[in-house]
C-alpha cells in the first residue's frame, strides 16, 4: 500500500525534500504532495548583494511550480490547522488533507510590528521586495550614520548581516563617500556574533574597517522622528539609515495548532527532528526551535538525513543514522573575500583564513542552488 507524504512548505525545506524524497522512493511506494502558495521562489543569500548592485534581482527568483521534480503533487494552498492525532491538516481552502508522514518546512515569518517605529524607518534586505527599496536607498546615501545589526535573536542566516556590512563597507569606498560615513554594529550578545571564534574573525575585521561594535543591544523601539534606534538594555544610537534584520516567528498557524509556544518554533528532537513522541512527524529548517536550523543550508543537511530515514522506513528498513547538526555555509567577508564554515553539534567551524574562491563559491550559489540543490541532487 502507498505511504501518503504530506509537505508543508514550498521554501527550501520543503522543495528540497520533496524532491529528495522523489528520488528515492519509487512512485508505487509513496504518494508525495507538497502544500505552498508561494508564486516565486527567493534565493535569501543573494540579499547581501542585491542592494549594491552586485546581482540583478530577477536572477535571484525562479517560479516555485518549475522547481519540483516529475512525480510531486504541488498543491497551491496554504495550511492552517495540523491536526497530528488524527493525522490530518486543514488548508485555507477548505479541503482536507491526511498524511502518513508530515514533514513540516513552513520556514518563519518576519514581525516589524513587535518594534515599535519599524515601519516608520527600517529597511532590511531578507526578501526580495525589501532588497530593492534598500537598494534604492543605498542610492541615495550621500553620508551620516548607518546602524546595522538583527533586531533580535533567532533571524534567519546569522552571518548575513555581518556580509552585508563588509560589503556595504567596500560599496561606500567605491563611491569615494566612506569618509564621509560612520557605520555602526548593533547585535543582542556580547560579542558580533554568536559562535566565539567567528565572532573573534569578525570583530577583527570590524576594527580594521572602522565599523563601531554594540553589543548586548536588543532592539526595543525606533524613534523615527528623532532617527534613534533603542535597546532593551538602555542604549540609543542615532542614525541617518537604519538596515535593521525584523523579529522572526514561527508561523502562527503552528501555535494555533498547538506545536509550538508563542514563538511558533516546533520543538523537535534535535537527533531525529520529529515533533514530540510522534515519529511520523517533523519539522526542519526555520520551523524548529533548533539553534543550528535557522539557513538554507542547514535544510539541506537536514533533509539529506530525513529522506533517506523515511525512504528506509517505507522500504521496511530500519535506518540508524541520525542528524549531527551539520552545517555548512560560505560567508562574505570582504571584496572578492569569504570564508567557509562547516561544524557540527560537536565540532565547532574553523574560521581561520579568507579565500577568493570562496567568494566565488558564494557568488555563484544561486546558480548551484537552483540547478542542483533545490532539486535533490545534492
Amino acid at each position: 500500500m502507498s505511504s501518503k507524504i504530506l509537505i508543508l512548505g514550498d521554501g527550501a525545506s520543503g522543495t528540497i525534500m520533496a524532491n529528495k524524497l522523489r528520488f528515492l522512493i519509487p512512485r508505487e511506494d509513496a504518494d508525495i504532495t507538497v502544500l505552498g502558495n508561494s508564486p516565486m521562489h527567493y534565493f535569501k543569500p543573494d540579499g547581501i548583494h542585491i542592494p549594491f548592485g552586485l546581482k540583478m534581482p530577477r536572477d535571484s527568483v525562479k517560479p516555485a511550480k518549475m522547481l519540483f521534480n516529475y512525480g510531486i503533487n504541488y498543491v497551491q494552498d496554504e495550511a492552517v490547522k495540523i491536526d497530528v492525532n488524527n493525522r490530518k491538516v486543514n488548508g485555507k481552502s477548505g479541503k482536507e488533507y491526511d498524511y502518513d508522514y508530515l514533514i513540516i518546512g513552513t520556514g518563519d515569518r518576519y514581525t516589524p510590528e513587535d518594534i515599535p517605529g519599524y515601519a516608520e524607518s527600517a529597511l532590511h534586505f531578507y526578501d526580495y521586495n525589501s532588497s530593492i527599496k534598500l537598494r534604492d536607498a543605498l542610492n541615495n546615501f550621500k553620508g551620516g550614520k548607518i546602524v546595522i545589526g538583527p533586531s533580535s535573536i533567532p533571524y534567519q542566516c546569522p552571518p548575513a548581516p555581518y556580509e552585508f556590512t563588509f560589503q556595504l563597507d567596500q560599496y561606500l569606498r567605491n563611491r569615494g563617500i566612506r569618509d564621509k560615513t560612520e557605520i555602526h554594529y548593533t547585535y543582542p550578545l556580547n560579542r558580533a556574533f554568536t559562535i566565539a571564534n567567528v565572532s573573534e574573525f569578525v570583530e577583527k575585521y570590524f576594527e580594521e574597517k572602522g565599523i563601531i561594535l554594540h553589543t548586548l543591544f536588543n532592539v526595543e523601539s525606533i524613534d523615527a522622528k528623532s532617527k534613534k534606534v533603542n535597546s532593551l538594555e538602555g542604549e540609543s544610537v542615532d542614525y541617518d539609515l537604519l538596515v535593521l534584520i525584523p523579529p522572526h516567528r514561527g508561523q502562527q498557524f503552528i501555535t494555533d495548532s498547538g506545536l509550538a509556544g508563542p514563538s511558533g518554533f516546533i520543538d523537535v528532537d534535535r537527533y531525529k527532528l520529529n515533533y514530540g513522541n510522534f515519529d511520523n512527524v517533523f519539522a526542519l529548517g526555520d520551523a524548529t526551535n533548533l539553534p543550528v536550523s535557522k539557513a538554507g543550508a542547514t535544510a539541506h543537511f537536514q533533509s539529506e538525513y530525513l529522506a533517506n530515514r523515511i525512504a528506509h522506513e517505507i522500504s521496511g528498513d530500519v535506518y540508524f543514522e541520525s542528524y549531527d547538526g551539520a552545517v555548512a555555509c560560505t560567508t562574505v567577508t570582504g571584496p572578492g573575500e569569504a570564508i567557509t564554515l562547516y561544524f557540527t553539534y560537536e565540532r565547532p567551524p574553523r574560521a581561520n583564513f579568507n579565500s577568493k574562491m570562496d567568494y566565488l563559491l558564494k557568488w555563484t550559489s544561486a546558480d548551484t542552488y537552483f540547478s542542483g540543490m533545490v532539486r535533490g541532487i545534492m
